[in-house]
């Protein structure tokens, strides 16, 4: 929400009839609050005063102070003689204070503004009677605009040299009390000194007007105030004992800034009878990136369906048979919030709702997790529990009661232990009402969280709701830098030994390319330690492979790469600190460009913020010497080096290029070029930061499943597989069995994201989906793989994997037909019945796992590198894998989906009953996993059980049933 609604609704809270917009305000403020917070003083500063006086005025104009910016706030304080039945009307933008008066002698008023980019030279205060009259404008910069005032006293002291004023107790710490005085004077000229301020303060001013009987002395003083509390009494005097008041006003200093993690802002509530809408006004002083969170409950319509404003996403809704149901709504401040939001209601129902305001909650994705159920005819509001994956966040409880009292009840809802509440209110109907109330907790640390249960008085039925809201993550981690390169070259060679690159230290990621010319038939062995992650070939002319490397803290000085196939080859080893030494590829492309001087790479889509982008670039090359600038890198990489291997005939040229990356998401092309129209490859790999959120890994979970929500689009009829988007959050693909309808969900309520088509396509038997890295950046791989047919009547013997680049939704790009590329593959031995489909997030590698009664499943996988579009392939056996058999259910055992870990240290196999997970040994690679004994997760209790995949993070994992609809999507966390 903007700063400037927000200065708003902090004007309406205090009664005002004005207030300066945040967002006009200049940045000295905030700029003196954090150059004085660490000294314990005020950051309010004087900046300027001014007055006037005049006599036998039905208005005074007072200059405005000098210096007065954006922002400040300015005190003004007038005092008249003898009319004191006046009334004053103050200038537009100016909210009154406070008035003092005696009996008939002399009256004073206080008021307030804060100033904004466009002051005027003067403020011109009306009375409606003739008076003689004063006043003083004074003005202080680094003052709270949204809540100036923190608290004020005054009086009159009548025919007294005392000028004393009520005893203040301040809220704040560290703000600054302004002390006025005026008194009755009838001198024919100012006295010195005139008034005498509380010990302590600093004269501002000391003035009069004078009159030979109806004149005035007035003071302006001020103090900095130290601790909250009771303050020692602000009493002043003068020489003179008449009729005087004395009046001050604390002001409150600028708020620190906001500390890490988020933070209940304000609340606002409505409630009508008989309703189609209800409108809720937004919570004061909300600001743009606050999480605004809306619940709904009616009474006895619990088939009501609401339509929320423009912005807001349903979250969940929970419900009894009949009478009570209550909805969840979010949404993220923009900088120019509506004042209030409708909710329309398809039927009119008695319904009441609120909104929390919460800020520092991450806008991207501010969801952590929820839940909620019904509690029927009870005492006991019980929520689930949650299991929470980021410290520093913030619970929101909701609870909803029936309710048939013709009052509010005094206490209504007791929240759990430990939670503050933020209102407190009902719906009033003598047969039909709610109560209902919201509060909030900080939960600390991440993991499964104690039970979040609360109480009322009465044995109604009632609802319970919590939302778990995600902190903003910290700022993007330091870059990976570059380290150093080295690279060597030879002729008609069975090996290349390239040399360690200069000052390689340990957890220094590794990046090794190698190019051959015209025997793009070999094969390399890399030396141990070294992990193949791509090749790209043409057709007989050049080949490049990239393999990686975690540097350890004893590495050779060269490592020797073999070669199966005599040839010239070209090599180099690139070296990169901050990289994450664990997970450090984020994704990776590349191509073989034909008889072209364009290098062009496929556009990549980064998971993680703060990492690098490497760039190799290899051509053909026939000269005797090296070319004086052979490869043009991307636009904006830096380039690491660039060489030849030199041949008359049968050369090659290549170099490499780094190029430090921002945000996560989709990439901008990476294309190079040359002054050459030689075929080329080229190759680039994204290295995740070191600390980089990328995935989390954890051996115990939850022992309960939550119901994140329900499929609502009507093209997933037969739901087989869930695949997690590696480029946009909080989403899942999901699939049917012998369709071609592609929907994306959220994985926060099952909600509709996209509804797509894969084109030209007729499958067999579709069985499981996943997402992995590919030529595009990422895709979605379906899994074409089972026998049972539902499209043909003869089993068939092949089967095919196809590859489909992800839809860019972060773009908008939320429905359409998606082209698929068919990888048919063969068994080694016979056809077999499979339903599980797996894909390395890193490599690519494809695995499939084949389906038994007896629980004895194969796993084969494609050869690597994966063959071109079309080419059939022959799937290379892998091992095998015997799940635990139930004598009691012959469907406990059948393998029906699997999901690699994003860490890929582990993968999920899942039955029509159970859910396992096989653990990789410790340093042994993702492949020893499937000698691993299989562990046994959370049963999430469905009948056909078709789904599974981990969350993108890997902190917990999400399973649906195929059948019976509705399709659920459920949750297991990891503690």
């Amino acid at each position: 929400m903007s700063r400037r609604l927000s200065a708003a609704f902090a004007c309406v809270v205090a009664m005002a009839t004005s207030c300066a917009p945040m967002e006009e305000r200049g940045p000295d403020a905030w700029e003196q609050h954090l150059g004085t917070s660490q000294r314990a003083l005020t950051t309010v500063s004087f900046r300027g005063v001014s007055s006037a006086s005049g006599q036998g005025l039905t208005s005074l104009s007072i200059p405005a102070p000098a210096g007065v910016q954006d922002g400040d706030v300015v005190l003004a304080r007038l005092t008249n003689r003898n009319n004191v039945n006046a009334v004053l009307t103050p200038p537009a933008g100016w909210t009154q204070l406070r008035s003092d008066q005696s009996a008939s002698a002399i009256k004073t008023w206080v008021l307030y503004k804060v100033a904004t980019a466009t002051e005027p030279s003067s403020y011109t205060f009306t009375l409606d009677l003739s008076s003689y009259m004063a006043g003083t404008l004074v003005a202080y910069s680094g003052v709270d605009p949204l809540n100036p005032i923190d608290t004020h006293s005054g009086q009159k002291n009548g025919d007294s040299a005392a000028f004393t004023t009520p005893a203040l107790t301040t809220s704040g710490a560290e703000g600054l009390a302004v002390w006025f005085g005026s008194q009755v004077w009838t001198g024919a000229a100012c006295p010195a000194p005139g008034i005498t301020p509380p010990t302590g303060f600093t004269v501002k001013e000391d003035t009069c007007l004078t009159s030979s009987s109806t004149g005035l002395l007035f003071h302006v003083a001020e103090s900095a105030l130290g601790a909250a509390g009771t303050q020692t009494p602000f009493n002043g005097s003068s020489v003179f004992a008449h009729t005087n008041t004395a009046e001050v006003v604390a002001l409150r200093g600028l708020p620190p800034p906001p500390g890490p993690g988020v933070a209940f802002r304000s609340t606002s509530q409505a409630s009508a009878l008989a309703a189609t809408s209800l409108t809720i006004t937004a919570p004061a002083g909300a600001e743009e990136a606050d999480l605004l969170l809306a619940r709904l409950s009616n009474r006895n319509q619990v088939g009501a369906t609401i339509t929320p404003p423009a912005g807001w996403t349903l979250l969940r809704t929970d419900q009894s048979s009949s009478q009570l149901k209550s909805w969840v709504f979010y949404k993220v401040a923009t900088a120019s919030e509506a004042s209030s939001f409708a909710f329309a209601i398809d039927i009119a129902s008695n319904i009441a709702g609120s909104i929390d305001a919460f800020s520092g909650v991450d806008p991207v994705s501010p969801i952590d997790t929820h839940s909620g159920q019904r509690n029927a005819t009870t005492t006991a509001f019980d929520a689930p529990l949650l299991t929470t994956t980021s410290d520093d966040g913030l619970v929101v409880w909701f609870g909803s009661q029936i309710w048939t009292g013709s009052t509010c009840p005094a206490s209504p809802i007791t929240p759990p232990t430990g939670f503050t509440e933020s209102f407190e209110t009902c719906l009033v109907s003598t047969s039909t009402g709610i109560i209902y109330d919201a509060a909030w907790k900080q939960p600390g640390a991440a993991g499964l969280q104690p039970a979040y249960n609360g109480t009322s008085p009465y044995a109604q039925t009632n609802t319970t709701q919590v939302i778990a809201l995600r902190p903003i993550q910290p700022p993007a981690p330091p870059a990976v830098n570059f380290r150093s390169s080295a690279q060597a070259t030879a002729l008609s060679a069975t090996s290349l030994t390239l040399p360690a690159p200069a000052g390689v230290a340990a957890d220094d990621v590794l990046l090794a390319r190698l190019t051959n010319r015209n025997q793009v038939g070999a094969a390399i062995t890399p030396p141990a330690g070294w992990t193949f992650l791509r090749s790209d070939q043409s057709s007989s002319q050049l080949k490049s492979w990239v393999f990686y490397k975690v540097a350890t803290a004893s590495e050779p000085s060269s490592y020797a790469f073999a070669i199966d196939i005599a040839s010239n080859i070209a090599g180099s080893i690139d070296a990169f600190t901050g990289a994450d030494p664990v997970s450090p590829i984020d994704t990776q492309s590349g191509q073989k460009n034909g008889t072209t001087s364009a290098f062009d790479s496929p556009a990549i889509s980064t998971s993680s913020a703060g990492g690098l982008a490497v760039w190799f670039g290899s051509q053909l090359w026939g000269g005797s010497s090296c070319p004086a600038s052979p490869i043009v890198p991307p636009t904006d990489f830096t380039e690491a080096f660039e060489t030849c291997l030199v041949s008359s005939s049968t050369g090659v040229i290549f170099n490499s290029a780094w190029k430090v990356l921002g945000d996560p998401g989709p990439q901008p092309a990476f294309n190079g070029s040359s002054p050459y129209p030689n075929t080329n490859t080229a190759q680039v790999v994204a290295l995740r930061a070191a600390s980089a959120p990328a995935c989390t890994v954890g051996n115990t979970y939850v022992g309960t499943w939550v119901q994140q929500g329900t499929v609502a689009a009507t093209e997933i009829v037969e739901p087989s597989g869930l695949a997690a988007s590696r480029v946009v959050p909080d989403v899942l693909y999901v699939h049917n069995e012998d369709t071609t309808a592609i929907v994306a969900i959220s994985t926060l309520n099952a909600s509709t994201v996209g509804v797509y088509n894969v084109g030209n396509v007729t499958p067999a038997d579709w069985e499981d989906v996943a997402s992995g890295p590919c030529p595009a950046g990422s895709c979605i791989f379906m899994a074409d793989i089972g026998r049972a047919s539902a499209n043909f009547p003869t089993p068939p013997n092949s089967f095919a994997v196809y590859r489909i680049p992800e839809p860019d939704l972060a773009n908008g790009q939320t429905t359409g037909t998606l082209t698929a590329e068919a990888f048919p593959f063969v068994y080694p031995d016979t056809a077999k019945d499979a339903e599980a489909l797996m894909v390395h997030p890193v490599t690519g590698d494809i695995y499939v796992i084949t389906k038994s009664a007896s629980g004895a499943s194969k796993v084969y996988k494609f050869p690597t590198p994966l063959p071109a579009p079309g080419t059939l392939s022959t799937l290379v056996w892998v091992a095998d894998l015997q799940l635990p058999v139930d004598p009691n259910d012959v469907e406990a055992a059948k393998a029906t989906a699997a999901a690699i870990h994003p860490c890929a240290d582990r993968f999920l196999v899942r039955t029509y009953r159970r859910v396992y997970e096989f653990r990789a040994a410790a340093g042994q690679g993702f492949e020893s996993a499937f000698a691993a004994a299989p562990v046994t997760l959370t049963d999430t209790v469905e009948g056909q059980g078709e789904s599974i995949e981990y969350d993108a993070n890997g902190a917990s994992y999400y399973t649906m049933s195929e059948a019976p609809s509705p399709f659920r999507l459920k949750r297991v966390s990891r503690l």
